[in-house]
């Protein structure tokens, strides 16, 4: 009989729980590929609420709100309704950040209207902010060649020493004999 309870009371509360869970965002992960001094780079982010319940939304960053931000950060969808996030990261304040930056991008949602079981419900994308391996190629391709000028100075500098010093012990051979 117990377990009978337990049971009846699963299935009562069940669709409760599951229109108290009520928020979809897509994508479920973000890649943001930024070039060092580029211009800002977006991406879309679309939410969701399939629950029956009219809900406020806020969207923002875990980690760097400086360099990655949402627009609109908070708005109110109703019942089955969409909204489309525009993400932005601006290149130009990564300036000091390391090559990889990686967060969380926040969705939170909770109903307009209180009830008697208020349930806040949330999401986490991974986001991550990768500077374009390219540039970080083209900045090696320039420190080697300026390995190379470097070694031609240097082989140039020896070369001309070593002819001075042919040159100089001449005269002193010139001049002793």
């Amino acid at each position: 009989m117990k377990n009978f309870l337990i049971l009846i009371s699963i299935f009562v509360l069940f669709p409760i729980l599951s229109q108290a869970a009520g928020i979809q965002v897509s994508p479920s992960k973000m890649d943001f590929i930024v070039e060092m001094g580029g211009e800002i780079v977006s991406k879309e982010l679309v939410v969701a609420n399939p629950t029956a319940d009219v809900q406020v939304f806020e969207v923002y960053p875990d980690e760097f709100s400086e360099i990655i931000e949402a627009n609109p950060a908070s708005f109110t969808l109703e019942a089955g309704a969409r909204k489309v996030v525009i993400v932005k990261v601006d290149p130009a304040e990564m300036e000091g950040s390391s090559r990889i930056l990686r967060t969380n991008f926040s969705v939170l949602g909770k109903p307009l209207v209180e009830t008697r079981l208020q349930t806040n419900t949330g999401v986490k994308i991974p986001t991550s902010v990768t500077i374009n391996n390219e540039i970080i190629k083209s900045g090696n391709k320039i420190s080697s060649e300026l390995f190379y000028i470097i070694l031609i100075i240097i082989a140039f500098g020896s070369g001309l020493v070593t002819h001075l010093i042919k040159h100089r012990k001449k005269k002193k051979r010139n001049y002793n004999g």
